[in-house]
């Protein structure tokens, strides 16, 4: 290891990242960070900042590539590419500014530290390269960004080009000789600790050996670096080690591309994918460690299972995981997939609005596998689909049951269904079986017969009221979407009927009875969705009605379900009782289960489950 400045590093070598690495990850406070760094290194006093080590990987027949007049060799970032992004974005606007200021002489600092023509001294991967360049020149991006490592990009270059505009502003004069400073301080005053690594399956341990001094990786990550560290110690024959290297380097890549794309959670992802191949037992996940047990991936000893085996496993696994991956993001963003349409689309679209996904996701992963695959059919897979979404409506919804409940059984579901051990339509039998044990049929009728306080259960509201517009919209036989959508709803949209306070001399009061109020005013049956909640306030229900043409109005509403109580010429509780009906009948016909009453296979069900549970996916406007 030796100390080297960005002028020293930059001098020797072209950088890339590997398509295998994650992607540009660093966010607001690690920007900040970064800035006050750089700051403090304007001090004349300061000689110097370590900014953390840079670990490359230099192939014995490394390319060399030319760049301007030179022909500099190529190296792989395997540590420290989050810094060097981040001092390249930052540098570019230093030195854009300085050129712009009228300092010629900071052109020759672009070829020095930024690109040549179309090469970069560091070139990053994935789907992020050409934005980067983008920002290196120009400071904008030429596409809009789609990734959230894209989008990170063009958030941290506005970010610092932000930091720059205010410190000139501020300056004034001296804003020319500021940006000297800074200039300097990061080309001369930054200093990373440099190590070159000659073999690639040398990248494991030295991951390990940084994780080991509290170097932060996701679960993943470290699972690769294991992987890595598994093939320098137990392949001795070099192009054995060479081909279980490339499955490893090419799997994980695809993995990083998907799960970018879909912005997905690591560490769940490898979650499902150790429930799927190794254990179902939801209590056994240990993070990475688990996959280091003797009788999955042992390290040294192979009494559980031999190396030739380890090998086998570390193969199909390691593929494996770069399909998963595609599969994971289509169920965790469904829209963004190229593989996701029509009732498969429609039906995980409602599985995500009701807010309770990760409990199906190992078997609804395996379950869009064996759809993609055309090993189970679309009726079989939509019918699953279907029997998931009563389940978390009923359940979690309705039932308002914790959130992991019957976890367990789902997970071992998932493991049963990836391993050809149960048939999906038998599988479809036992959700809605679960669905009956959790929320047994007569308890959701009986919960739906009289009024109830259903704005106290927002999300339950919101969701029933917006499936009940679908339904409206569908009845009708009107194919167009509904004129409020899911990422609409709030507790503005939602709108009372009759008024929660209404006036003491108003119409309400003289048709209404101070107890009818009390037991009906927060039930479904007198909520309605809305774009005008606002508007109406405590108005008399005829004022609210109003006709067509007239908004805010009812009558003119382009909400359908608003629209009907236009036909309406009062509202009493007569009224309320009619259209109360009318929407519990069709919810207790919408999410009615299927099958006999009585199911097997319940004996998995854990009572006991804990609420840690795989992470939620970030929240995707679907």
């Amino acid at each position: 290891m030796n100390k080297k400045t960005l002028t020293s590093l930059f001098a020797e070598s072209l950088y890339q990242i590997p398509d295998y690495q994650r992607g540009y990850a660093w966010e607001e406070k690690q920007w900040k960070d970064f800035i006050q760094d750089i700051d403090a290194l304007v001090d004349e006093e300061v000689r110097g900042h370590y900014t953390g080590t840079v670990v490359v990987y230099a192939a014995r027949n490394a390319t060399f590539q030319p760049y301007g007049i030179k022909h500099l060799r190529v190296v792989d970032v395997v540590d420290g590419q989050q810094r060097l992004t981040t001092v390249c974005l930052y540098l570019a606007v230093i030195i854009r500014a300085l050129v712009d200021s009228g300092d010629s002489a900071y052109k020759d600092a672009i070829s020095e530290f930024l690109y040549s023509g179309a090469t970069c001294k560091l070139t990053l991967n994935n789907d992020t390269d050409h934005i980067f360049y983008d920002l290196l020149k120009t400071g904008q991006s030429n596409i809009p960004p789609q990734s959230p490592h894209q989008r990170r990009l063009v958030t941290a270059c506005a970010r610092f080009q932000g930091h720059i505009d205010r410190q000139l502003a501020a300056r004034g004069a001296e804003g020319v000789a500021y940006l000297r400073d800074l200039y300097r301080a990061i080309t001369q005053k930054l200093n990373f600790t440099f190590y070159e690594i000659d073999e690639v399956s040398e990248i494991g341990m030295t991951f390990e050996l940084m994780n080991s001094r509290g170097k932060s990786l996701s679960t993943l990550e470290l699972l690769k670096n294991y992987l890595m560290h598994w093939v320098s110690r137990n392949e001795s024959e070099q192009a054995h080690r060479d081909t279980l290297t490339k499955i490893i380097n090419t799997s994980w890549k695809a993995a990083y591309t998907n799960l970018g794309r879909s912005a997905g959670n690591e560490d769940q992802f490898l979650r499902i994918a150790w429930t799927l191949y190794c254990s179902a037992n939801p209590k056994q996940w240990t993070g990475y460690d688990g996959f280091k047990d003797d009788q999955y991936i042992p390290l040294r000893s192979f009494t559980k299972r031999s190396k030739e085996s380890t090998r086998d496993f570390i193969i199909r696994f390691t593929e494996g995981l770069a399909e998963l991956s595609n599969h994971y993001a289509a169920i965790i963003s469904p829209r963004t997939s190229n593989n996701v349409s029509g009732e498969e689309l429609r039906w995980l679209t409602k599985i995500h609005h009701t807010g309770n996904i990760a409990n199906f996701l190992p078997l609804l992963v395996a379950a869009h596998k064996c759809h993609v695959e055309q090993s189970i059919s679309e009726g079989d897979y939509i019918a699953l689909l279907k029997a998931l979404e009563c389940y978390a409506y009923r359940v979690f919804l309705h039932a308002t049951r914790r959130s992991n409940a019957g976890r367990t059984i789902f997970f071992r579901w998932g493991h049963d269904l990836f391993n050809g051990k149960q048939s999906i339509d038998s599988l479809t039998r036992q959700i809605h079986g679960l669905t009956r044990h959790y929320a047994p049929e007569k308890a959701f009728l009986a919960g739906n017969a009289e009024p109830d306080y259903w704005y106290r259960t927002r999300h339950l509201l919101k969701y029933t009221l917006f499936e009940y517009e679908l339904h409206l919209l569908k009845k009708d036989g009107h194919g167009m979407a509904p004129k409020i959508t899911w990422s609409q709803l709030s507790d503005a949209t939602i709108e009372h009927i009759l008024p929660q306070s209404p006036a003491a001399r108003s119409h309400w009061r003289k048709v209404w009875s101070a107890k009818e109020i009390e037991q009906c005013v927060h039930d479904i049956g007198n909520l309605v969705l809305t774009h005008d909640n606002s508007s109406y306030s405590n108005f008399e229900f005829d004022r609210k009605r109003g006709a067509i043409g007239v908004r805010p109005s009812y009558s003119d509403s382009d909400i359908r379900q608003e629209r009907d109580l236009g036909f309406y010429k009062d509202w009493t509780p007569q009224e309320f009782q009619q259209r109360r009906a009318t929407i519990v009948a069709w919810i207790n016909e919408r999410w009615k289960t299927e099958g006999a009453e009585v199911e097997p296979l319940l004996a998995d069900v854990d009572e006991d489950d804990d609420d840690e549970i795989a992470l939620q996916p970030e929240a995707v406007d679907v």
